[in-house]
């Protein structure tokens, strides 16, 4: 494979482009002819979602097994083959998509997928147009190939409303798509993580979701990550790495979100000055909180708090 140029994206920016959906239907032959995916790379994302039956993946030599209700989260340009060991029993929804639309010269047809001899190749050939596409990757989740959802059922409806909006195509059909694909998004974050955004499978998970309400409990304070680390325990340098791997943001990161989400909230109920704002959510210097304010959000805090429609009303 190619270079790839690699743009993060957060869930502020996130717009998922569905490039294609389908649904796969074992056929009625008998189960021992093989359903087998030859080795291939594929251009975009692709989520698949098994109904029944189940298939043995290969991705980059590791091998993971999809049972109903398993998620399969496949990543642009990743090498990768499947078959189903039962048989011809598979049956799953899959969908091809951007985490954003990328422009006409990065889209492509997906016949690229579809008009494919699959059962008769050794591995399918790399299109050269589409080797080298950019990749967006989302910035606060990194989610694993298989997620065994404790709510399966809840992918079901909206995996059958986006195939049906997608053959019939309806006015607007596109808005459709992108909506449902943020709900499946959404309830993939959900299986994967706690309220807080700590991975519920990272071992030492309950320590950063303490290290998170002592921030909450502390936000007025001109909060110390060395005092976090030190109520629970740990080093600063274990503290830290332990957070990042836990949350994707590192603590200060994290302190200045709860910040300036508290911030906001303050803003919107009108009852402060940005002086007394700044105050109480742990920033001293006014300057500083202003700064920190307008790197994140783009604008002062006084232009956010004016560009509020319940404040623009009064004035």
């Amino acid at each position: 494979m190619g270079e790839h140029m690699i743009k993060k994206i957060d869930f502020m920016n996130l717009a998922p482009y569905v490039r294609y959906i389908h649904e796969h239907i074992p056929e009625n032959e008998p189960q021992s002819r093989l359903y087998r995916l030859p080795p291939r790379a594929i251009y975009d994302y692709e989520i698949i979602y098994v109904t029944k039956g189940g298939c043995l993946y290969n991705i980059q030599g590791v091998e993971y097994l999809l049972r109903p209700g398993d998620i399969h989260f496949m990543r642009p340009h990743v090498l990768h083959h499947c078959y189903d060991p039962d048989g011809n029993t598979f049956h799953y929804y899959a969908v091809h998509f951007d985490l954003a639309y990328m422009g006409e010269p990065f889209d492509f047809d997906p016949v690229v997928y579809t008009d494919v001899d699959y059962p008769n190749l050794d591995h399918v050939p790399v299109d050269e147009k589409l080797v080298d596409r950019p990749v967006f990757e989302l910035a606060e989740i990194d989610f694993p190939y298989v997620i065994h959802s404790p709510e399966y059922h809840v992918y079901l409806p909206l995996f059958r409303e986006m195939l049906n909006v997608f053959q019939t195509k309806p006015y607007g059909y596109h808005l459709i798509m992108r909506s449902l694909m943020l709900r499946i998004l959404h309830q993939m974050v959900k299986d994967m993580s706690t309220d807080e955004g700590v991975k519920k499978s990272h071992p030492q998970g309950e320590k950063a979701i303490e290290a998170i309400h002592y921030m909450y409990k502390h936000l007025h304070e001109d909060i110390n990550i060395n005092d976090i680390a030190q109520s629970l325990f740990l080093s600063p340098n274990y503290f830290r790495t332990l957070f990042k791997q836990a949350t994707g943001k590192s603590p200060l990161e994290y302190l200045t979100m709860l910040r300036l989400e508290k911030a906001k909230t303050l803003m919107a109920e009108g009852k402060y000055t940005i002086n007394e704002i700044s105050s109480l959510v742990g920033y001293q210097d006014r300057h500083h909180f202003s700064k920190v304010f307008k790197k994140v959000e783009g604008l002062s805090p006084k232009n956010y708090l004016n560009s509020l429609p319940h404040l623009s009303e009064d004035e």
